[in-house]
């Protein structure tokens, strides 16, 4: 008998879940740190880790060609950094669904919907990720009670396409007014 993974998750304790989303998201921070010191620039690297954390990926993007990297390791640095807070934002989402019984009421009407699009709905986050947010397309999600993997993979192609057209797009700019 396979079990299926969100129940598996579900059945772990808050405590067990929100230790995982640290140690994930310890990962990307350690992750973005690597990649902006391998370019050997430490305070434009913490810079777009901050910027990226506070005002999400693509706003961090445009900001990584001004301080001087370049547009793929700019938009990958973006990118990891904009995930420190999503496995965190993600369990509490979860756990806040859960736990709050007014929540769930009112989310009864959300959940009806959820289940006539759930399985191809939940790809409508992927354009609007780059308009609201991740972190705002990861609430919207989970409020629909859509299946996390799902929405997590719509916020990544979101985030991470429109991360790099951004990233492109401004170095292009940049070398179009400075040749």
């Amino acid at each position: 008998m396979t079990r299926s993974w969100t129940s598996m998750v579900a059945r772990l304790p808050f405590w067990r879940l929100m230790l995982y989303g640290a140690a994930a998201s310890l990962l990307f921070f350690a992750g973005s740190l690597a990649l902006g010191f391998s370019q050997g620039r430490v305070w434009p690297t913490l810079s777009l880790i901050g910027t990226s954390i506070v005002l999400e990926a693509q706003p961090a993007a445009a900001a990584s060609i001004p301080l001087g990297f370049d547009p793929p390791t700019g938009a990958g640095i973006s990118i990891l950094a904009n995930m420190i807070a999503v496995p965190v934002l993600m369990v509490g989402f979860r756990q806040a669904m859960d736990r709050f019984r007014f929540v769930r009421t009112r989310m009864e009407k959300a959940e009806a919907l959820s289940r006539k699009y759930g399985k191809y709905g939940v790809w409508v986050l992927v354009p609007l990720c780059p308009l609201l947010g991740a972190y705002a397309c990861l609430a919207i999600g989970s409020v629909l009670r859509w299946n996390p993997l799902r929405v997590l993979a719509a916020v990544v192609v979101g985030m991470v396409g429109s991360a790099f057209v951004i990233a492109y797009g401004g170095s292009a700019m940049l070398r179009l007014f400075h040749p």
